[in-house]
């Protein structure tokens, strides 16, 4: 999905909200608005995906402040969080006959997908205390669109599962669908970021929950970009969407990049997030923050 006019407002929001929390000089704080608002007068434009534009600005924040993982610590608390309730969650899950399990476990990764601590998730400013009643909450609403059914019989005739992480938290309860797609007999490649950027997951992260105990195997997406990147895709990712079967892919910044490379992957494509905008729930032909697990 390329960009709207109206994704401008929502990318200096979420730079914005992000200055708000971090620790800087006033002056520094303006020159990093400052190189963003010119970066955008400059580069702004429909023909790209707006995850393009918050990895930029985001990448200017870095740079001018020199550090070198923002959000650190509602990193490490995110990852924390989604490991004590993957715990719960799988246990739940353990009382299920397979194709409920499996549909539960979808749910709960959507779900996860809303740990997103950005100004379009839970906020820069969210409190840990509140956020598992949010998700519980988010797990209640349901899918506004739900191709679960169709998914999980792909699933089970599928060989190779091309798995597209999003972000720290909820890929805690990646895991757990992961394994069971290795319950039908499949080999799972995990896919991670090679650096920061706002709440995205890097292979550091992975390695944190231990993505590692449950994907065949783990690859790198691209260097710190917010979703996989069109023009920093790394060249096993390249030759990975070019021979799985499905892709399950996590995230709205992931359905924005998907969504314009679909011509060029043979596979199934599914998508499994949370809305985060009116424009993409539009997109869908629905309205509000929705949960939908659809096929492209």
């Amino acid at each position: 999905m390329r960009t709207h006019l109206n994704c401008a407002s929502c990318i200096i929001d979420d730079l914005c909200g992000a200055l708000q929390l971090i620790p800087l000089e006033e002056k520094i704080k303006k020159k990093i608005l400052r190189e963003s608002f010119q970066f955008l007068a400059r580069e702004f434009s429909t023909e790209k995906i707006p995850s393009y534009f918050i990895t930029e600005v985001h990448r200017i924040l870095k740079r001018i402040s020199r550090i070198e993982i923002p959000f650190k610590e509602r990193r490490d608390k995110c990852n924390k969080l989604g490991m004590e309730m993957a715990e719960k969650i799988a246990l739940e899950a353990e009382r299920l006959e397979e194709s409920e399990r499996f549909s539960f476990l979808v749910n709960w990764a959507i779900a996860g997908n809303h740990l997103d601590f950005r100004t379009v998730g839970t906020g820069y400013g969210f409190q840990m205390a509140e956020i598992i009643e949010e998700l519980r909450v988010c797990v209640s609403e349901g899918l506004r669109i739900d191709r679960r059914v169709e998914i999980f019989r792909k699933a089970k005739n599928s060989p190779e599962i091309l798995y597209i992480h999003d972000n720290v938290g909820e890929i805690a309860f990646d895991k757990l669908l992961i394994r069971e797609f290795r319950r039908y007999g499949s080999s799972v490649t995990s896919v991670l970021r090679g650096g920061p950027i706002t709440s995205d997951a890097t292979m550091e992260d992975g390695e944190t929950v231990g993505l590692q105990e449950a994907a065949s195997e783990i690859i790198l997406a691209g260097p710190d970009t917010l979703g996989i990147s069109l023009n920093e895709m790394s060249d096993q990712l390249k030759r990975e969407l070019q021979t799985t079967d499905l892709v399950i892919a996590k995230g709205q910044a992931n359905y924005y990049a998907l969504t314009e490379y679909r011509s060029k992957v043979p596979g199934e494509i599914a998508c499994l997030f949370r809305t985060k905008c009116e424009t993409v729930s539009n997109d869908l032909g629905k309205t509000g923050k929705i949960n939908v697990a659809i096929l492209l």
